[in-house]
This record gives C-alpha cells, sequence and structure tokens, in this order.
C-alpha cells in the first residue's frame, strides 16, 4: 500500500460507523475472487453449540468449557512468574495495566493458547459471526496490577477500531471480582445507540457518566469469574472496559485471542503475509487452520 493509502486507511479508521462501512465493502468487493476460498470454507463450516448472538455481540463460557483453558491457564502464570522475576519496579508515571507477560514469537503450535485458537468449533463460531473466516491476528497474555489513578485510555469505554467487526477471546488466568478491574461489555445494541447518540468517532474515549446519559445506568455487563472463566466479544460493535483494578485487589491475567477479517483496517493488501502465526502453517493441515493462520 502507498504512503497515501496508509494514510486513508489511517483516517478513515477512527471515523464514524458509515464512512468506516463504505471502506470495507470496497475492500470486501476488491478481495471478491481472492476470498473464494473462504467463502467456500464457511460455507462447509455446520453452526456449532458456541454461537455469539449479534444483538449481544458477545458470549460467555464457562471454565470446563474446553478443555485447552486450564493450559491456557497454567502457561499464562508461568509467563507471569518469569515477568515479575524479572521486573524493574515501576515509576509512578509507568502504565500498570494490560502489560504483555508472554512473547508471542515464544508460541507454538503445542501451546494451549494456539491449540484453543484453532479448536474447529470455536473457529465455526467466530466465522459464523463475522460471516467471513478470518484471520489469527494476536494472542497475548496481559497483566494489569493495582491502581489508584484516575481511569485512563481502555480503562474508560470504547468501542476498538482495528475493524468494524472483529472477535476476541479473553481468558481468565487469574479469578476476577469486582475489584479485579473485570471486563465490563455493552452489548451491541446498546453500543450502536451510544455511537448514534453521541456522534462516536473511534479514537475517542467514554466516561461512565456519557455512556449512562444515553442508555442508563446497569447496563453494562461485568465479566466475573474464576480463573478460566471465557467470554467471546466483539470489541468494535460493543463499548467495552477493563483493568480498573482496586486497592487491595487481586492484579488481573488475562490470555486474549485476536480473530480479524481481511478486511480489517490493520491488514491492508498483502499485509496477511506477515501475520504473527503464519509461520506454525504445516504440510498437510486442514484447509480452515491454514487460512485463518494467514494462507
Amino acid at each position: 500500500m502507498s504512503a497515501l493509502g496508509t494514510r486513508l486507511t489511517k483516517a478513515i479508521r477512527v471515523r464514524s460507523d458509515a464512512v468506516r462501512r463504505v471502506y470495507t465493502a470496497a475492500r470486501r468487493a476488491g478481495r471478491y475472487w481472492r476470498d473464494g476460498e473462504r467463502r467456500a470454507a464457511l460455507r462447509k463450516l455446520a453452526q456449532a453449540p458456541l454461537s455469539i448472538g449479534r444483538d449481544q455481540g458477545l458470549a460467555v463460557v464457562e471454565p470446563a468449557r474446553f478443555p485447552e483453558i486450564a493450559g491456557v491457564v497454567t502457561e499464562a502464570r508461568a509467563g507471569l512468574d518469569s515477568f515479575l522475576a524479572t521486573r524493574q519496579p515501576a515509576g509512578q508515571t509507568q502504565k500498570r495495566f494490560l502489560l504483555p507477560v508472554v512473547d508471542p514469537r515464544s508460541l507454538t503450535f503445542d501451546s494451549a493458547a494456539v491449540r484453543l485458537a484453532l479448536r474447529h468449533d470455536i473457529l465455526a463460531a467466530v466465522s459464523h459471526y463475522l460471516g467471513v473466516v478470518p484471520f489469527l491476528s494476536a494472542i497475548s497474555v496481559l497483566y494489569s496490577d493495582v491502581t489508584d489513578a484516575a481511569p485512563m485510555s481502555s480503562q474508560l469505554h470504547h468501542c476498538d477500531g482495528d475493524d468494524v467487526t472483529q472477535v476476541k477471546i479473553f481468558v481468565y488466568c487469574s479469578d476476577v471480582d469486582d475489584q479485579s478491574g473485570p471486563l465490563t461489555v455493552l452489548p451491541a445494541d446498546d453500543s450502536q445507540r451510544v455511537r448514534r447518540a453521541l456522534g462516536y468517532l473511534y479514537r475517542q474515549r467514554l466516561t461512565d457518566a456519557q455512556v449512562a446519559s444515553v442508555v442508563g445506568t446497569g447496563r453494562e455487563r461485568p465479566i466475573l469469574g474464576p480463573a478460566g472463566t471465557t467470554v467471546l466479544v466483539d470489541t468494535s460493535r460493543c463499548f467495552h472496559y477493563g483493568s480498573r483494578v482496586g486497592p487491595g485487589a487481586i492484579p488481573r491475567l488475562v490470555t486474549m485471542i485476536q480473530y480479524q477479517t481481511p478486511y480489517s483496517f490493520m491488514l491492508p493488501a498483502g499485509a496477511q503475509t506477515s501475520l504473527p502465526f503464519r509461520r506454525l502453517i504445516r504440510s498437510g493441515m486442514p484447509a480452515l487452520e491454514r487460512l485463518v493462520l494467514g494462507e
């Protein structure tokens, strides 16, 4: 993509829903022939028992639902132990939330998080929700420590500008209660009301009061539960925030898996060749997995 095209994409990414949808429709049309295999793979996918409702834009999964989850928790905790053992004391101005504690380059095909990300039933649920077989664009292990500062950045209500629709899976790798900075999600239908009422642009962060002025209080859904609790959420369509870890609370540890469509603002033409898990493609791998990894 040219420098002008890159600047244009960045400019459109933070605009309104209507402008962003026009860009995405053009990207989809431009990739029509290239995405033939993705459409064929989607048609072959039976509806999975797991599904993400369009009105809600999220689905919560109990810890025992998938056998890989226990391994995801174990690996994340081991990564955190290593991170804390070598971590320098945080200064007053240093960020204390959503700290990456595992290098994604260390993940292999045998890593529990990768196995979870490539489960056929999860890929079916995500693909049917998005309307296309997506790319696996990120796996991160993120640590949020106690903070007494006012909420900032992703601790405030926001919708992710990466795409017009995407799915992130969050696996809690620590117990999370009200004081541990739970991921808190406003369902997709309510989120759309907020964006329309406030003329939302995707670079903005909203306060609790701004959101409540449109939908009232109590509409957000805090995701609470023991380690292993898992949620699939469309972070582009749903306002969300998290990591508001209060004094004396248990710091939050979460593994995040991200799926994006080929039409993402973050994936201009040709960018799929640099997807982080494309390196895991191997001979004889099922077509669905190859497509998700970046083929």
